[in-house]
């Protein structure tokens, strides 16, 4: 496999260890120090992912539909056993996959009845199995067994039988130790550092080839165009950066920032682009979601979703303000959320929002509406040109579609193969950053597919096109990729 992003491409926050998304939860070494195992476990999918230690290049990754709580080297073997557990208190099932991570040799053993969790070698012949289950009345039931073999190598796929002992009670869970200091021990000895400070949830290029960007902890963040960290600003809470627009002429950024309590706190910085200055600062004591016109009007819109009974933020829930600061120029009270959901195209001239029943308007900043048009379906990412075929929306989902603005009529829409994460344009190509991992791109003027390029498999959070063209795509791994810059059809230029 691919361990690298093609040569081609550029990385910026370039760390080990990127398969791992930045939650490590496992890691083990072989015993001859050659090989580094982690596992990275999420609710019910998991990746396990096999690195040289020379150079910590990734020779294997393997992802699971259930949990990869466990992993084991073998004491004398390049052989990695892998407890899976699907974590159903009703409907329990697991699995043992063995990988021998020189030759790639794989065999996967299915339990319908048991999560296996943990995995030990207890010595070069003898695999011990921990199974785990729960009755109806939700009590946990545990079971150990051994697999003794004189030649763990080339198993088939029948290779293994086994008889679990009495069930016992009560299960006792093994204490772990955490995987990031070892990452970063590991690291090190290579010649490379890691912080495992992930999550680009936004990205966005400037014109002198600098890269703004959001992550764990930071509300955001410059690299210079070489790749060199220049300044960061701290977030108060673990999430970070949620959204970024840059100002027109791109010397400063509006940042919207979960405070420690996401749902009592949300933070708006207006950050200086050259040295990361925080020049205004507007806190709302609730949850908000943030908006911006091209011009740089912004607004916020009450986002916490509240059980049934909850009061909502005093009035008002959606406000307006100048691009300058947190002047605020218009407010409008709507208690329920999902009556006034936010649109956020980007690059638009309008703040747009969807109204109950599917109605588009934009809201003027002194907050009068004008209806737009109405849809069917929620229209999921969306991004606003001007070019030689006048002015649209594109947005997508699972298609790609061109609306004409303020019209709405459809112009054109293309069927994808997976579903759209983020929507982006330049230069009359449409970039959509889709779920399976690839970057595809169309003719916004009728929706020709013209390149379809495969990602690193670093997960996928974030896309902004640069004014030079160059697609940006912010990973949960904390990597910013720079894709090459496509060549625009030549009858779709915007104005």
């Amino acid at each position: 496999m691919a361990d690298r992003p093609e040569p081609h491409t550029t990385t910026l926050h370039d760390q080990p260890f990127p398969e791992l998304l930045g939650y490590p939860c496992d890691v083990v070494v072989s015993s001859d120090g050659q090989w580094i195992a982690s596992s990275s476990v999420l609710h019910r999918y998991s990746r396990v992912a096999v690195y040289r230690a020379a150079d910590l290049s990734c020779a294997h990754l393997l992802t699971f539909t259930t949990e990869a709580e466990s992993i084991a080297f073998h004491p004398t073997l390049p052989l990695l056993a892998i407890g899976l557990d699907n974590g159903d208190e009703y409907d329990r099932k697991g699995g043992l996959t063995l990988l021998e991570c020189d030759t790639g040799h794989r065999v996967d053993f299915a339990d319908p009845a048991w999560g296996i969790e943990p995995v030990r070698w207890l010595d070069d012949h003898t695999l011990e199995l921990n199974f785990f289950t729960m009755d109806n009345e939700g009590a946990p039931w545990t079971a150990r067994a051994t697999v003794v073999r004189a030649n763990w190598r080339n198993l088939p796929s029948d290779a293994l039988d086994r008889t679990p002992h009495t069930p016992e009670i009560p299960r006792v869970y093994d204490c772990i130790s955490p995987a990031l200091p070892l990452l970063r021990t590991l690291a090190e000895r290579a010649g490379r550092s890691y912080d495992a400070q992930g999550g680009v949830r936004a990205v966005a290029g400037l014109g002198d080839g600098r890269v703004l960007a959001t992550r764990k902890h930071v509300a955001v963040e410059c690299w210079a165009a070489d790749g060199t960290a220049m300044w960061s600003v701290p977030a108060p809470s673990a999430s970070g950066g949620t959204r970024i627009a840059v100002a027109a002429d791109e010397r400063s950024v509006r940042v919207a920032v979960s405070g420690p309590d996401a749902r009592t706190r949300t933070d708006f910085l207006l950050v200086d682009t050259v040295d990361g200055t925080v020049l205004d600062r507007h806190s709302v004591p609730f949850s908000a979601t943030m908006s911006a016109r091209s011009d740089g009007v912004w607004a916020i819109r009450d986002a916490y979703d509240r059980c049934i009974g909850t009061d909502p933020p005093t009035p008002p829930s959606t406000q307006i303000f100048a691009a300058d600061g947190s002047h605020r120029i218009g407010s409008l009270h709507v208690p329920d959320r999902y009556d006034l959901v936010p649109l956020q195209a980007r690059r638009c001239p309008e703040l747009l929002y969807v109204r109950t029943g599917g109605k588009v308007v934009a809201l003027a900043p002194d907050a009068h509406e004008t209806m737009l048009f109405s849809v069917d379906a929620p229209l999921g990412r969306v991004v606003y040109v001007s070019d030689a075929a006048g002015a649209a929306l594109l947005h997508g989902r699972t298609e790609l579609v061109r609306r004409g603005f303020p019209s709405g009529e459809v112009l054109w829409n293309r069927p994808l193969e997976s579903e759209v994460i983020d929507l982006d344009s330049h230069a009359g190509i449409l970039y959509a950053l889709c779920a399976d991992g690839s970057l595809v791109s169309v003719d916004a003027a009728d929706g020709t597919v013209l390149h379809r390029r495969p990602l690193p498999p670093y997960g996928w959070l974030s896309l902004h096109v640069a004014p030079d063209g160059t697609p940006l795509v912010g990973t949960t791994a904390g990597q910013i990729l720079r894709r090459p810059t496509m060549r625009a059809p030549s009858r779709a230029a915007d104005r």
